[in-house]
């Protein structure tokens, strides 16, 4: 699961750079960058949350 979110992380980046350099002569480039830097943060952080939760276990021991 780490090797997918470091992989989400590098094309959001690309993503991102590629963008910025399309849209910086665009009016509204500051929303797509803003836009952009949101979405990546929330994809991280859903698949961070999906790794944990990938890896917990109940360690409940019963009383006899």
């Amino acid at each position: 699961m780490k090797k997918i979110i470091i992989i989400n992380a590098v094309i959001w980046a690309a993503f991102i750079l590629l963008g910025s350099y399309l849209f910086k002569d665009n009016a509204n480039w500051k929303y797509f960058f803003g836009f952009a830097l949101m979405s990546a943060t929330i994809m991280n952080s859903l698949l961070s949350n999906a790794s944990k939760k990938e890896t917990k276990t109940c360690k409940v021991r019963s009383k006899k």
